[in-house]
């Protein structure tokens, strides 16, 4: 399981209809925070069950900072390799640890 932390820069959610049913799939895109660069990456949350478990108490939103615990899920086709990274849980951060994470300098 891996952390990260960053700000949400995009949410796009998708319907995915197949022979098997229809799936519903949230991508989240977050700006890191951690390292101090601007890296950028995207979060998949498969099935509605899935979404409604993360977003039970409040809803994601654009320029949320969130913690989020995820694992790596990758998959063969044709002799290429496809990674995801799969939220197993999101927190949204409080306002006021924000604050207290942006007023944190160093005594130096």
């Amino acid at each position: 399981m891996y952390k990260i932390n960053g700000r949400i820069i995009n949410i796009e959610d998708q319907n995915i209809n197949t022979a098997k049913g229809d799936f519903a799939k949230k991508l989240i895109t977050i700006e890191e925070s951690d390292s101090g660069f601007r890296h950028t990456m995207q979060f998949e949350l498969f099935g509605q069950t899935s979404i409604d478990t993360i977003e039970h108490s409040k809803k994601l939103a654009v320029e949320q900072y969130v913690d989020i615990d995820f694992y790596i899920k990758c998959r063969e086709y044709k002799g290429k390799f496809y990674n995801t990274l799969m939220i197993k849980n999101c927190r949204i951060r409080e306002q006021q640890t924000i604050d207290s994470i942006a007023n944190d300098n160093p005594p130096f």
